[in-house]
C-alpha cells in the first residue's frame, strides 16, 4: 500500500477536473457520494465514519483535491493502492470539523479536463510517503463499496478504462484477457446515434445485419460475422428480443464483447454480444432537455432526463428519462416512439444499495418502411456479379414504397422492470442480487402480394429458384429452368442429360393477395445472483505474493410465448395482375378479427438455468494474470405443438459445460499480451435427439496504453467456429444409401485493430480495422458479411480563443462487398456446389458534425451520409434488396440545468 496524503488548494490549477456536488453530512454518506461521482473505490472504517461530519464540496476540480477538501479538519486520512486504485480512509489525529463556506475553487465546467483529472493527479500522489493502515482499530469494520458498477473514471471522453462484461464485475480493460470495446455516452451523444448499431459502427468486427438502423429490428447487427438479434440490457440476456430499437437516450455505455462468453451469454451467438448499460440515478442534481430536428428523416425527437436526490431524503435518488419521437423514414413511412423510464436508488448504507428501473416503451414503424427491403435485381445480374443501383429492375424506385402499403406496420409495446441489490459483505466480498420481469407485445401486419419465386410453383409459368441452377456448373440462371430430358428416367450424361427451358424470372401471372395481422405475446422472468471476492496472500498491496479474484453465481430464466395470427379470407382482396406494373398502388384495409381466419400458437415454457465460477490469479505484483472458469447450463422445454402449422416439437431437457481459460502478461504497466480460449453453447433437437451447437474461439492479442491511459491501442487475432451446422452431402444424389446431411463447422479467422482515445488533450481519434474470413461449410462467405471493415473518426475540441467550447468531427465507415444471398440449394443434383448469384457492393459513407457549448446550452449539427451516396447495403435475396439512406442533416439543442 502507498500512503496518499490528499492535496488541498496548494496544488497547481493545471490538474484536470471533475464536477462534484456533495453537501456537508455524515462521513459515510459523503464518502459514498464521492465514490459515485468520482468513480474511485473507497474502503473506510464505518464506526468512525458514522460519527464524523465532512465539509461540503461543490464545483469542478481534481478528484483527490475534492477528497482532501471534504476531509479537511475531520481527522480522516486517505491512502491508496497503486495496483488496484482503491482509496482507504483511516483515522489520523482526529480533530473536530470546522465550519467552511462553499468552495472558492473555480466553478468552470470542462468535461474533458474532468475526465482526465485523476490520471493526471495519480503520479503526484504515488510519490508521497506511505501512511500505514494500522491506524484502523482492529474491531472496526472496513467498508468496501460494491464493484458491480462500472466506474465513471475515463482517461478520455471516448475511452473508458473498465468494463462489466468480462466477468460480471468491474475490471480494468488492460487486465481483461479478451477483446471488449466500450462505446461511451459522450461518443453516442456526439455522433447523434439513433440506435445501438449507429453507436457501434466504428467498432472493429461489428457490422449491420438485415433491417438494422434507426428503423430496424431488434438493434440487429453482426459481431465477427455472426448475427445478433437483440442486445443484452444491464447484464440481462433475454430469450425474446423485441423488434424495437433501444432509444440511445437511455444509454450510459455499450460494451461489445468479442467471441463466446460462457458467463454473461452462455447461449449467445459465437461472435459475441452487445451489453447496453443504461443510465442510473445520481445524487448530483441535474435536468436535461434535448430537442432534435431534421430536414429529412430519423429525427424530430424530444427527450427529458432528470436526476438527483429525492426531496427531503438523504438516502434516495431518482432518475426519470422520457422521450417522444415522430419521424419520417427514408422509405415512405413513419417511426413513432414514446418512452417513460422511472428509476430509484436507495443507498441503504455506505456499503449497500438497492436500484429499481422501469422501462415503458411504445415503438411503431408504420407504412412501407416497416419492410424496406423491396428492391429487385434485373435478371442479367448473375454469376457472382456485384450489384449496383443500376442493377435494380425498371419500375422500382430507390427510395419508393415499391409495393408497400400504408397499413404495413410493426408495433411493439415493452414493459420491463429490473431490481438490483448490491452490497459489500466485508472488505473482501461483494454480492449482487438482481431480477428482471419483462412483458412484450408486438403486432405485425400488412398485405402480402408478392408471390416469391419459391412459391410460384402453384402459379402458371411459375417455378422455384432451386430449379434454376445449372446442374453442371452450379451457376444460377434466372431465365432458364433445368430438368432431365426425360423426367421419368435416371440421369445419363449422353442419353438423358439435363437440359434448360427458357422461362422468365418473374413470369406474368395474377397473384392473390391476403391481409395479415399477427400478435406476439412474450413473458419472461430472470433471476441472477453473484458473489465476488478479492484475496491477497503473502502480504498486502504491492508486497502480496499473489492475489486471487473469484466470482461465482447463478442465473435462472423462464420464458412463455403466445402468438395469434389473422389472415383475410381468400378473395377478400383483389388479386394483382403482374402485367399491369411492377407493383400495386391501391391500399387495401387491414384485416379484422371477425371476418378473418385465425390461428394461434402457444410456445412451451422454456427454462434455462446456469451456474458459473471464474477466477483470476495474479502473480508477480499482478504482472501475470491467469484466468479460468466454467459455466454449466441446463435447458428444460416440454414437447409442444404449433397450431399455426400443426407441427410438433420434441421435449428438450439437457445440460452442458462450457469452460474458458486465459493468461495475460503485463510486459510493462501499459503493455499487456494475452491468450484466451472461450466457449458457449445452445441446445436443439433433431430426429428426437438432443444436440448442443457450440461456439468456440482461440484469441491472441495485445493491449497498449499511452499518455497516462488517454490513448488505447488493441490488436487481436482470432480463430472462431460454430460447430454442428447442417450441410448437405453432395454424394447423396448419386447414392441415397449414404448420409444425406453432415454436421460441419462455420469458421471465421481474422485480425482486428482498434485505436481509441486522445492523441492530444484536444484531438481524439477512433479507428478500427477488421480483416476476417467467415466461411460456411460449403466454403461460401456468409450473406451480408464483408471480409474487410475500416472505420475512422477524428474529433477536435477547441479549448481557447474565440472558438472555445466548440468541437468538430469527421468520420467514415468502409465495408467491402458481401454475399447478397444464400443460394437456394447447397448442391445441384450432380453434386456441384451452387454459386452465389450476386454480391452487395462495397461502400464508404462519410459523416461530419460540430457542437458548441455555451453555458448550459449545447448546439449540435450532424450530417449523415455527407456525400449523399446512393448504394445497396443489405439484402436477403434477389427480391429483397435495401437502399442505403441518403444525406440527412440533424440539428440538436440541449439545455442542462
Amino acid at each position: 500500500m502507498v500512503g496518499l496524503p490528499v492535496h488541498s488548494r496548494g496544488e497547481p490549477e493545471r490538474l484536470l477536473r471533475q464536477r462534484f456536488a456533495i453537501p456537508a453530512q455524515r462521513a459515510e454518506r459523503a464518502l459514498a457520494r464521492f465514490s459515485e461521482q468520482s468513480g474511485l473505490e473507497l474502503v473506510f472504517p464505518s464506526r468512525i465514519a458514522a460519527r464524523i461530519k465532512t465539509r461540503a464540496v461543490y464545483g469542478s476540480f481534481p478528484p483527490l483535491l475534492a477528497l482532501g477538501q471534504m476531509l479537511e479538519g475531520t481527522g480522516l486520512h486517505a491512502t491508496a493502492s497503486e495496483d488496484s486504485g482503491v482509496v482507504i480512509i483511516t483515522s489520523h489525529n482526529p480533530q473536530p470539523p470546522t465550519p467552511m463556506k462553499r468552495s472558492s475553487l473555480s466553478q468552470t465546467r470542462h468535461p474533458l479536463l474532468g475526465l482526465l483529472g485523476f490520471l493526471m493527479a495519480a503520479p503526484l500522489i504515488l510519490a508521497q510517503p506511505f501512511a500505514p493502515s494500522s491506524t484502523v482499530d482492529e474491531d472496526e469494520e472496513l467498508v468496501r463499496l460494491p464493484i458491480f458498477d462500472v466506474s465513471s473514471e475515463r482517461a478520455n471522453t471516448y475511452r473508458a478504462t473498465d468494463s462489466m462484461s468480462g466477468a460480471r464485475i468491474r475490471q480494468a480493460l488492460i487486465d481483461t484477457p479478451a477483446t471488449i470495446n466500450v462505446v461511451t455516452s459522450d461518443f453516442i451523444k456526439d455522433i447523434g446515434a439513433a440506435s445501438v448499431i449507429d453507436a457501434t459502427q466504428y467498432v472493429s468486427g461489428v457490422g449491420n445485419s438485415h433491417l438494422s438502423g434507426a428503423g430496424g429490428r431488434s438493434d440487429a447487427h453482426t459481431i465477427r460475422g455472426f448475427g445478433i438479434w437483440g442486445t443484452a440490457i444491464d447484464n440481462f440476456v433475454t430469450m425474446n428480443s423485441f423488434q424495437a430499437t433501444l432509444d440511445p437516450l437511455l444509454l450510459d455505455r455499450v460494451e461489445i464483447t468479442k467471441g463466446p462468453n460462457a458467463v454473461l451469454a452462455p447461449n449467445g451467438a459465437p461472435g459475441g454480444f452487445a451489453n447496453a448499460l443504461t443510465k442510473s440515478p445520481s445524487f448530483e442534481r441535474s435536468q436535461t432537455v434535448r430537442l432534435e430536428l431534421v430536414d429529412e428523416y430519423f429525427g424530430n425527437r424530444i427527450s427529458y432526463d432528470a436526476t438527483g436526490p429525492l426531496p427531503g431524503t438523504k438516502r434516495f435518488s431518482y432518475r426519470l428519462i422520457a422521450g417522444y419521437q415522430d419521424a419520417h423514414s427514408f422509405i415512405p413511412g413513419k417511426i413513432l416512439s414514446k418512452s417513460l423510464n422511472p428509476q430509484l436508488t436507495w443507498a441503504i448504507s455506505p456499503k449497500a444499495q438497492l436500484k429499481l428501473k422501469g422501462f415503458f416503451i411504445n415503438w411503431k414503424n408504420e407504412g412501407p418502411s416497416a419492410y424496406p427491403s423491396r428492391l429487385r435485381l434485373r435478371s442479367d445480374v448473375v454469376n457472382g456479379q456485384t450489384a449496383t443501383v443500376d442493377s435494380i429492375m425498371p419500375g422500382f424506385v430507390y427510395d419508393g414504397a415499391n409495393g408497400g402499403y400504408d397499413n404495413d406496420l410493426r408495433d411493439v409495446h415493452i414493459r420491463r422492470g429490473t431490481l438490483e441489490f448490491t452490497t459489500a459483505l466485508s472488505d473482501r466480498l461483494s454480492m449482487r442480487l438482481a431480477a428482471l420481469r419483462q412483458y412484450l407485445h408486438s403486432e405485425n401486419g400488412g398485405v402480402d402480394w408478392r408471390e416469391l419465386p419459391s412459391r410460384w410453383k402453384t402459379h402458371p409459368n411459375g417455378f422455384p429458384n432451386s430449379e434454376r441452377y445449372n446442374p453442371m456448373t452450379g451457376v444460377f440462371t434466372p431465365e432458364q429452368l433445368w430438368g432431365l430430358q426425360d423426367s421419368a428416367m435416371p440421369y445419363d450424361e449422353v442419353t438423358n442429360p439435363y437440359v434448360s427451358t427458357p422461362v422468365l424470372e418473374y413470369p406474368p401471372h395474377v397473384a392473390p393477395r391476403t391481409a395479415q395481422l399477427q400478435h406476439h405475446y412474450a413473458n419472461e422472468m430472470h433471476y441472477q445472483a453473484d458473489l465476488a471476492g478479492n484475496f491477497e496472500f503473502g502480504g498486502t498491496g504491492r508486497d502480496a505474493v499473489a492475489t486471487l479474484q473469484v466470482v461465482v453465481g447463478g442465473v435462472r430464466g423462464r420464458a412463455y410465448d403466445k402468438l395469434y395470427n389473422w389472415e383475410s379470407e381468400p378473395g377478400a382482396l383483389l388479386d394483382f395482375d403482374y402485367n399491369t406494373g411492377p407493383y400495386p398502388t391501391d391500399q387495401p384495409g387491414r384485416p379484422e378479427k371477425i371476418d378473418s381466419l385465425w390461428r394461434h400458437w402457444v410456445g412451451p415454457r422454456t427454462t434455462k438455468t446456469q451456474v458459473y465460477g471464474t477466477s483470476q490469479l495474479g502473480l508477480f505484483q499482478k504482472r501475470v494474470l491467469l484466468n479460468g472458469g466454467v459455466s454449466r447450463i441446463w435447458v428444460n422445454r416440454p414437447d409442444w405443438i404449433d397450431m399455426l402449422t400443426g407441427s410438433t416439437g420434441s421435449k428438450l431437457r439437457a445440460s452442458h459445460n462450457t469452460p474458458f481459460y486465459a493468461a495475460l502478461v503485463k510486459v510493462l504497466p501499459q503493455v499487456a499480451v494475452y491468450f484466451s480460449h472461450s466457449e458457449n453453447a445452445d441446445a436443439g433437437v433433431a430426429n428426437n435427439e438432443v444436440f448442443w451447437q457450440k461456439g468456440e474461439q482461440d484469441e491472441v492479442g495485445m493491449k497498449l496504453e499511452f499518455f497516462a491511459g488517454r490513448l488505447s491501442i488493441t490488436g487481436a487475432y482470432f480463430d472462431l467456429k460454430q460447430d454442428r451446422v447442417i450441410t448437405q452431402n453432395p454424394l447423396y444424389f448419386f447414392d441415397d444409401t449414404l448420409t444425406e446431411y453432415f454436421l460441419l463447422d462455420v469458421t471465421n479467422k481474422g485480425f482486428e485493430l482498434d485505436i481509441v482515445g486522445g492523441i492530444t488533450p484536444n484531438l481524439t481519434v477512433i479507428a478500427s480495422y477488421t480483416d476476417m474470413k467467415l466461411r460456411e461449410p460449403t466454403g461460401h462467405p456468409r450473406i451480408g458479411t464483408p471480409d474487410t471493415l475500416l472505420n475512422g473518426l477524428l474529433k477536435y475540441d477547441f479549448s481557447r480563443g474565440f472558438a472555445k467550447g466548440m468541437s468538430v468531427f469527421a468520420g467514415f465507415n468502409h465495408v467491402s462487398k458481401s454475399a447478397g444471398e444464400t443460394p437456394a440449394i447447397q448442391y445441384t443434383p450432380l453434386g456441384v456446389l451452387a454459386q452465389i448469384s450476386f454480391y452487395v457492393p462495397e461502400r464508404t459513407i462519410y459523416s461530419a458534425g460540430a457542437s458548441y457549448d455555451y453555458g448550459s446550452l449545447r448546439f449540435q449539427l450532424n450530417v449523415d451520409n455527407l456525400t449523399n451516396k446512393k448504394t445497396l447495403w443489405s439484402s436477403t435475396g434477389r427480391n429483397d434488396v435495401t437502399p442505403y439512406p441518403g444525406r440527412n442533416i440533424r440539428l440538436t439543442t440541449t439545455y442542462t440545468f
